[in-house]
């Protein structure tokens, strides 16, 4: 078990063990297999995972997403509609992150219009609009990389991508 000491560092010889989301068959082969999963393993989860399949033909954002995160929810479904990455299961967690978007996008503007700082009893402070923008990033940030939609996120989906061409070997894992 790690501990992290009185200066908040943890020590050399100490290991962090977190634990890893669940990746499907597909995300593993993708990512070169990094688990080391057997082609027997990774069979099995993919014919259970096609027993799980989600349509992906009604992706229409919620009623309740603004104007401006349906246009959004509308541009990243068609960015997306070559791919199976995302489905119908996603759709709230996509109406989430776009929501969000807007929301810092609100307070972008809110910016722009009032300033950064407020006089504060004769102390310069920044305004309670850029704290609130700065605690939306890291929940824009987290659903971004949730959906692939960074450019880290699709560099770690791409990496061993296999070539469509049929140059290589039969085997499907």
């Amino acid at each position: 078990m790690s501990k992290i000491c009185a200066h908040g560092k943890i020590s050399e010889k100490e290991v962090i063990l977190m634990p890893q989301v669940a990746k499907s068959a597909l995300l593993h082969v993708l990512e070169g297999n990094p688990n080391n999963k057997t082609k027997k393993e990774l069979y099995k989860r993919e014919k259970n995972e096609k027993k799980l399949k989600v349509s992906s033909e009604n992706m229409v954002a919620p009623s309740w997403l603004s104007a401006g995160g349906k246009k959004e929810f509308g541009r990243i479904t068609d960015l997306y509609k070559q791919s199976d990455l995302l489905n119908e299961l996603d759709i709230a967690s996509l109406a989430i992150y776009c929501d969000l978007l807007m929301e810092y996008k609100s307070l972008t503007s809110l910016i722009k219009k009032n300033g950064q700082t407020c006089d504060n009893k004769g102390v310069k402070d920044l305004t309670p609009i850029v704290k609130e923008k700065r605690l939306l990033a890291p929940q824009i940030d987290k659903y971004a990389r949730q959906l692939g939609l960074t450019p880290a996120a699709r560099a770690s989906l791409a990496i061993n991508m296999s070539d469509d061409s049929g140059g290589g070997d039969d085997d499907e894992f």
